[in-house]
């Protein structure tokens, strides 16, 4: 029921996530790792939606292992960083977004808040969602042969509309 006092950051528990607004979105955690393509309609779509999904779709299938903690969620995107800080948005797709993430985790009793990261210092993630699978694999290769599977409900097909 308490959680801990102190923040764990994204490094700390291992979980990276990125997205490429012409390709795709990635998640890591630890050796766990998804990577997909967005939606052909989502490909024109704000960043920052963009960017905000695969923190949402790592919290819904991970926050499991990181629940009753503190976390910083790592992002290379400033937009992201102030509307996970301050928990809105005036943009509708986003906030629905915002909420997904609010009920995730108060589903598995996470407090969060979120700091920027250097777009160098997450560049498997930035391969995996330019599906660039193979170079992900080299510089990792320590991941999982097969990336986990997106249960339907959370595709950002579902998620974004």
């Amino acid at each position: 029921m308490f959680l801990e006092q102190k923040f764990l950051s994204s490094q700390t528990i291992k979980l990276y996530t990125d997205a490429s607004s012409e390709l795709g979105f990635a998640v890591i955690f630890g050796k766990k790792w998804v990577a997909g393509s967005c939606h052909k309609h989502f490909t024109s779509a704000d960043i920052t939606l963009l960017e905000l999904y695969p923190l949402v779709l790592a919290t819904e299938m991970f926050g499991k292992y990181f629940a009753n903690h503190c976390i910083l969620f790592m992002t290379d995107n400033f937009g992201v960083v102030d509307i996970i800080n301050k928990t809105t948005s005036k943009n509708r797709p986003i906030m629905k977004l915002v909420r997904q993430l609010v009920l995730a985790c108060l589903k598995y009793n996470i407090l969060f808040r979120s700091r920027h990261i250097p777009g160098y210092q997450n560049v498997i993630a930035d391969h995996l969602s330019r599906l660039q699978i193979d170079k992900a694999r080299q510089m990792a290769p320590w991941l999982d042969v097969a990336p986990a599977r997106i249960p339907d409900s959370l595709r950002p097909e579902v998620l974004l509309i």
